[in-house]
């Protein structure tokens, strides 16, 4: 006897509403592509922006500054300090973000500091060292996104240190300007008006048994800025001419 065909069909009909459905999923993430300037940061147990320090965390500063003079500035030789820093600055200097299947690649005005939060499950790779922004991972839940922030380099200087021991959560999620209820840092350039009320909101937790209290965490707005609100940070061509002149022919 010839067996029926409507098994088959409603296997293939339950397949293509699973996949539909998947695909809607894909397509209701959140995008966060575009050019995002920090407009406040928050602390959301009150108080002090500031890293609260560790007694262990201020005696290791202490030691790595009593070897030298003095500590350079560091932004004058496009010195970034790396994660969480870079995600907290509010003195005018946006992030620009791409987005794709597999990552989101966000590149910092400030000392043109680059990330890379992975969205496609990978791990590091067995030779992947510290860095000062870290490894990130990130994955969806729901409309935010949650990203993991490990293998950061010892920093032991600037207002945000950190030991390899540190690691990072953050969670970035969209909202409206009429729906917080941030000050704006007097830093910020009024040059160019933001694009529109939209607002990146950056839940950030830093934890790290060094250099700190207890976990720190802090909520950073930012406001969607038009794509030529970005530039270059020149400042290592600046250095490359002053070296330069040492050898100018007389």
């Amino acid at each position: 006897m010839k067996s029926s065909p409507r098994p088959v069909k409603s296997i293939l009909k339950a397949l293509v509403l699973t996949l539909a459905f998947n695909s809607s999923l894909a397509l209701a993430q959140p995008d966060f592509s575009g050019v995002w300037m920090a407009i406040g940061v928050v602390n959301p147990e009150g108080g002090s922006t500031a890293a609260q320090l560790s007694e262990q965390g201020k005696a290791r500063m202490a030691a790595f500054a009593a070897q030298f003079t003095e500590i350079p500035e560091m932004g004058a030789a496009c010195v970034g300090s790396g994660m969480p820093d870079v995600m907290m600055s509010v003195v005018s200097y946006p992030i620009e973000m791409v987005q794709n299947d597999s990552r989101i690649l966000m590149v910092a005005e400030l000392e043109t500091q680059v990330r890379r939060v992975f969205l496609d499950d990978r791990s590091p790779m067995p030779a992947t060292f510290p860095t000062t922004v870290g490894f990130s991972s990130g994955h969806f839940e729901g409309e935010t996104l949650v990203v993991n922030t490990t293998l950061l380099e010892e920093w032991p200087v600037g207002r945000w240190p950190r030991s390899e021991q540190a690691y990072i959560v953050e969670r970035f999620s969209f909202t409206t300007m009429d729906r917080i209820n941030v000050v704006r840092t007097g830093f910020i350039a009024g040059v160019i008006p933001p694009l529109n009320d939209d607002v990146l909101v950056v839940d950030l937790t830093i934890t790290d048994p060094v250099y700190y209290t207890g976990p720190q965490r802090r909520v950073i707005y930012y406001q969607r800025m038009p794509d030529d609100a970005t530039s270059e940070y020149a400042c290592s061509q600046g250095l490359w001419y002053d070296d330069l002149e040492n050898y100018r022919i007389e």
